[in-house]
């Protein structure tokens, strides 16, 4: 269906349109570009002329949950933003009635679209956008609205969609008005008591969208009697071209939604087949993902992972530019995964509940650079600290991290870059709860980082600040050193016996080793005297051995060797030996 209105505007002399529809803020343009790039054209009417920066302002508008703006057309009495393809399934055609979502996975929607909207309100130039399903895709877990218009410009007032949002997602039934006794509505009278208390307040006509969105953040959901059943996510967002997909959303034509929906279970099928194939042979590899727009776009991998797995694949860019490898939860709101600044630098990072948290990066001399090959992974344990891993192939260094503890989820891969940006050979691979995985991921060196970040290079572990590494117990001897200008205790190693009872052994400056059994009341067992003299630069040897009789700490540095011991009338094997470091420490294997 084809609008009648006139074509007018220097836009049309740019790009070749396929297709003009109305929507909730003006006209809406399936068009191609002159280097034949699908995009879309959203045209917002004008009452006045907008302020300086307002162009500006809006191709730099970062908002994970809005559609991307390529480039805006400035017209007499009209804007135009150009949108790349849109990708994601329409929320309308997501949730059917009584189908709703898990209460958690709403409410995190919920909070989602209501933030995005707060935030555009308060925006220099305030910026308005409908949180009606049909301006909503969702990605995922992850919600963008399509279109926004100025407030203050428009000529359509705001409406009041958002207040029936959170009762759609929980029900799947979309209501114009609110009910005139919401309080005995079914659909809301049988929800869980803590999602029912919400959806009145937002359907009060005396609460503003912030005071919902106060209430929202605080809420917590009722928890899952069951695991959640996963809603299966569809590929076909990224199939279908804009017009389609404009066709779906705006004119809800019947013919339309055959077509998204008989490419939807095309893609659920092929999802579903990927994910047999994982279970069968336990890994599974897809093509090269290559990124040729220059505003950072989003694909994803066909399976949703559970368990215990790792992802993986080869990074490599012309140039220096953003990229993200996420696992990205489908039932609550909690993300991770590892990304590259335009400078390099590698981050490690974790979204919880809207916000998202830089845990650690990279220093100078580990840095992701043009034309080099980088191989990614990630290793995901439930219950466990999430921990990557990036090797630059060309010089063989390695740099590992260690994240937080994510909430159990299915996850979804998903990789956002932008032109000149790909990644090889991308995969998953279910993996056991065993040393193996873990012994692959420190490269089979005697060591295991449990918390911190560092660069493996060779039989060396260069270790980063607030760290914590074990040592294996079946090689308890181990070199290290310090940066030549080094101020602090040399060494500070905690130890565990097999009876779990707890040991601390420290080196200070001043040359005095002590060993002490850690507790409920602590106790000192021993002190030694190394020697005043310590050179940072210089290799020091740590052994620690047991007995019948109990266990020594023998240290050797420079010329210099000393042993502290503790005695006990019952055998006292050491379990594990961690090395708990405030500053860098270099870690060698000889």
């Amino acid at each position: 269906m084809r609008s009648t209105g006139k074509m007018r505007g220097r836009f049309y002399e740019h790009y070749q349109v396929e297709d003009v529809l109305t929507f909730f803020s003006g006209q809406l343009i399936s068009a191609k570009s002159p280097d034949g790039m699908q995009v879309l054209l959203q045209e917002i009417a004008l009452k006045d002329s907008l302020p300086p920066g307002s162009k500006e302002m809006l191709t730099n508008l970062e908002n994970e949950h809005l559609a991307p703006v390529l480039d805006v057309i400035e017209e007499q009495d009209r804007i135009v933003l150009v949108h790349p393809p849109l990708t994601g399934e329409p929320l309308s055609l997501m949730i059917r009635p009584r189908q709703g979502m898990e209460p958690a996975q709403a409410l995190s929607v919920f909070r989602r679209l209501l933030r995005t909207a707060v935030r555009l309100s308060k925006l220099p130039i305030p910026l308005f956008t409908t949180l009606d399903p049909r301006n909503i895709i969702m990605e995922g877990t992850r919600p963008f609205v399509l279109f926004v218009s100025f407030e203050k410009f428009s000529k359509r007032q705001a409406d009041e969609k958002w207040r029936f949002l959170l009762h759609f997602l929980l029900t799947g039934f979309q209501l114009d008005r609110r009910p005139e006794n919401p309080e005995s509505d079914r659909s809301i009278r049988e929800l869980p008591k803590s999602m029912k208390e919400l959806v009145l307040l937002s359907m009060s006509p005396e609460q503003s969208m912030e005071n919902v969105l106060e209430a929202a953040e605080k809420t917590v959901p009722p928890k899952s009697k069951k695991r959640p059943v996963k809603k299966k996510r569809s590929a076909a967002g990224r199939l279908v071209y804009p017009a389609a997909v404009v066709a779906v959303l705006l004119l809800g034509a019947v013919a339309a939604k055959e077509l998204f929906l008989d490419n939807r279970d095309a893609a659920a099928e092929m999802e579903l087949e990927a994910e047999n194939r994982l279970q069968r042979e336990g890994k599974d590899t897809y093509s090269d993902i290559l990124f040729q727009r220059e505003k950072p776009i989003t694909q994803s991998l066909p399976p949703s992972l559970n368990g215990s797995f790792r992802v993986f694949g080869e990074l490599t860019q012309k140039n220096g530019k953003p990229f993200t490898l996420s696992l990205v939860s489908e039932n609550v709101e909690s993300d991770f995964g590892v990304r590259v600044d335009k400078d390099g630098k590698i981050h490690l990072f974790q979204y919880i509940n809207g916000e998202t948290y830089d845990l650690m990066k990279t220093g100078n001399d580990f840095k992701v650079k043009p034309h080099r090959h980088y191989r990614m992974e990630i290793y995901y344990f439930p219950g466990q600290p999430f921990r990557v891993s990036v090797t630059e192939k060309e010089s063989s260094k390695k740099w590992v991290a260690v994240g937080q503890v994510p909430m159990d989820s299915d996850f979804k891969v998903e990789l956002k870059g932008e032109e000149g940006t790909r990644f090889g050979s991308p995969g998953v691979a279910k993996i056991e709860r065993n040393g193996d995985s873990l012994n692959k991921w420190m490269d089979w060196q005697p060591w295991e980082l449990v918390s911190g970040n560092g660069v493996l290079y060779r039989n060396t572990f260069t270790v980063g600040p607030d760290a914590r590494v074990t040592v294996n117990s079946k090689k308890p001897s181990f070199v290290f050193k310090r940066k030549e200008d080094f101020k602090e205790d040399p060494l500070r190693m905690e130890m565990e016996s097999v009876n779990g009872e707890r040991y601390l052994f420290d080196w200070l400056r001043n040359g005095t080793m002590e060993l002490s059994r850690v507790g409920y009341e602590s106790e000192k067992l021993g002190t030694r005297f190394l020697g005043e003299k310590y050179h940072p630069a210089t290799e020091s040897r740590v052994s620690i051995n047991s007995n019948s009789q109990g266990f020594f700490v023998n240290v050797k540095h420079d010329q210099a060797v000393q042993e502290i011991r503790t005695t006990s009338t019952t055998p006292i094997t050491i379990r594990t030996f961690t090395i708990i470091t405030k500053s860098e420490i270099i870690l060698m294997n000889k």
